[in-house]
């Protein structure tokens, strides 16, 4: 409350009364606020440019919330954390830091929950995995969380921010158009009326113009982008305008609209100033706090010149950015000629290797074509007719047992059981050959068919994953194994392992 009504000095002499406070001396009910307070005062020195102070603090307050227990402070504080290193661009931490309180989150709290799927859409957003975010937010969607659940003006705040999500994603997933047009322009006509109050409201406008001009409606699309360009200029400038003021002056400049160019251009290069030199403090900060700083340093200064040289030659490396994705997309177009043609090649070499081998067995039994003229006693007619089978079949095995180390080899590098639509027909292709040979080869070298020998492989992984990793949560394990539901991975898991999977890590001690 004190944060929105702009009381900052009396917020963060509150805050630090409360960390100065003994947590012995609270009870519980005060000793989540206590703990609250660690990522409350991070959010203040984030928004006033001090993100070392920002950065200590989330991880002093995570740290106490893990003692203590506090599941929904140690959330809060991570998943904060996690979205400044998504906003500093580092993806790797913020993906261990969202996974790592997915899987210790109590699944019974919705609202924490909820609270981290949202968080994690969000990171999935803004790096452009729509497929993920996507998911993120039906999980949130199956949660059923109702407004009653929440404190007044949280559920609206998230409903908004799911609802811009979802037309943000739509809008980048084929045949989804209309919808993120329909979700966008509802979102869009409900705030409108006290747009300068809503949360990141030009970047909604963006959205919605950008979804009018993939419909090719650029009346609509120009209407929209010029109101986001409005609201951004009526407002403070912020380095979180970033993603919303640098596609929006491309926009302009690609559709020559030099009025709105010269408009613009003194609130872009501030916002773009202001974004570079955040993302260089953070870098900063977060290096700081993490190694030393003496032995840093001359790192930091390198950091320091290669974020100033991007900034001079930002022009330059859009043109080399140009000829080098030409060259590339030229590479990609010979190669996959040059790997068609050794496919083929290879194909046809199979083929005459299997006509040699059947020419020697043809030649083993007729090595005289004269004896061929005879008539030949019946039991050496037995004899021989016993021996071309005998041959027949053994060229067979070796046949089909090569065939069966190809296929494990493929299985092994590749990894196309992770593939949840893996198909034998697919398989077949990778190994080089058809799905008869292929069903024939897995029959005969493991007395099962292509669904159950797949499924034990799936299997196999999910509980290397379990032993040797640690992980225990029944979505991510399924997911990553390759299997296309829950109820399947289940019903195979217990079918070939005499166990379910949490009977399977009870018993393994998990």
């Amino acid at each position: 409350m004190l944060m929105s009504h702009e009381k900052q000095d009396t917020f963060l002499l509150l805050c630090d009364e409360l960390t100065s406070v003994s947590p012995s001396l609270l009870d519980a009910r005060q000793l989540r606020l206590w703990n609250n307070s660690f990522a409350l005062s991070a959010s203040y020195y984030m928004n006033n440019n001090e993100p070392k102070k920002a950065l200590m603090l989330l991880q002093r307050g995570m740290a106490i919330a893990d003692s203590l227990g506090d599941k929904a402070c140690l959330n809060r504080a991570a998943n904060l954390l996690a979205l400044i290193y998504s906003n500093w661009k580092l993806d790797e931490e913020a993906n261990v830091l969202f996974d790592k309180m997915i899987a210790l989150s109590d699944k019974k709290d919705v609202l924490t929950m909820g609270n981290t799927y949202l968080a994690k859409a969000m990171h999935m957003v803004y790096t452009m995995k729509y497929d993920s975010a996507a998911y993120y937010v039906s999980l949130i969607d199956s949660l059923h969380i109702k407004k009653e659940d929440m404190l007044p003006g949280s559920y609206k705040s998230v409903d908004y921010s799911i609802r811009f999500l979802k037309g943000w994603y739509l809008t980048e997933t084929p045949d989804s158009l209309f919808r993120a047009i329909a979700l966008l322009q509802g979102l869009y006509d409900e705030y409108a009326p006290h747009k300068e109050q809503a949360v990141s409201f030009e970047a909604v406008c963006f959205r919605l113009g950008k979804a009018y001009e993939k419909a090719g409606d650029e009346k609509k699309a120009m209407h929209y982008y010029n109101e986001s360009k409005k609201l951004i200029m009526a407002a403070q400038p912020s380095s979180y305008q970033f993603e919303v003021a640098e596609p929006l002056m491309n926009v302009f400049l690609n559709h020559k609209e030099t009025g709105s160019v010269v408009d613009f251009l003194p609130v872009w290069k501030k916002i773009s100033e202001d974004y570079y030199d955040n993302q260089l403090r953070g870098m900063l900060a977060y290096y700081s706090v993490k190694l030393d700083v003496a032995a840093k340093e001359k790192e930091i200064m390198k950091a320091e010149n290669q974020l100033f040289r991007r900034r001079i030659e930002v022009i330059g490396l859009s043109l080399l950015v140009v000829i080098l994705s030409v060259f590339v997309v030229w590479g990609i177009v010979y190669w996959r000629n040059k790997k068609r043609q050794l496919r083929t090649l290879f194909e046809a070499l199979m083929r005459r290797y299997i006509e040699w081998r059947e020419i020697n067995l043809y030649l083993a039994c007729n090595s005289h074509p004269q004896i061929c003229s005879l008539e030949i006693p019946e039991a050496e007619e037995n004899k021989c007719t016993s021996f071309v089978q005998d041959s027949e079949k053994e060229m067979e095995d070796d046949f089909y047992r090569s065939l069966y180390y190809r296929v494990l080899l493929v299985m092994e590098k590749e990894r196309p059981f992770l593939n949840p639509d893996l198909t034998i027909s697919l398989l077949a292709k990778m190994a080089i050959t058809n799905r008869t040979h292929l069903s024939a080869a897995i029959n005969r070298m493991t007395g099962r068919n292509f669904s159950m020998w797949l499924a034990e492989y799936r299997v196999n992984y999910v509980i290397y994953l379990m032993n040797d990793t640690g992980m225990n949560n029944m979505d991510a394990l399924y997911e990553q194994a390759g299997f296309s539901s829950r109820t399947t991975f289940y019903r195979q898991f217990k079918q070939i392992t005499g166990l379910t999977p949490k009977q399977f890590l009870k018993r393994k001690g998990f």
